[in-house]
């Protein structure tokens, strides 16, 4: 399989609740739908996932996201064997800001 033959059909209902499920474009929004399994898929959208990208793919595409949580981010680095600090989430943290009222 490959992701052409991916679609919001595929995940699980409410994978996608912030957007209209029928306009997702797999070729266009692949790093969309891998931050959103990571985050909040379950153990079945994973395995379509990984069905239609590969491991290597998903982790691929992760290792480019700005923000991954930490759990998922712990599972990607044990499972494809690269260490934390080669994912763009970890080279790129956003900086905590204090409030405004000090």
């Amino acid at each position: 399989m490959d992701k052409n033959s991916l679609s919001a059909d595929h995940f699980s209902n409410g994978l996608f609740w912030d957007i209209d499920p029928a306009s997702l474009d797999v070729q266009m929004h692949i790093r969309y739908i891998v931050g959103r399994v990571l985050a909040a898929g379950t153990l079945a959208d994973w395995n379509v996932l990984c069905q239609h990208l590969s491991l290597q793919g998903v982790i691929q595409i992760a290792r480019s996201l700005r923000t991954l949580d930490k759990k998922s981010l712990a599972f990607l680095s044990v499972v494809g064997r690269i260490p934390q600090e080669q994912f763009r989430c970890c080279t790129q943290k956003q900086s905590t800001q204090t409030h405004w009222i000090s």
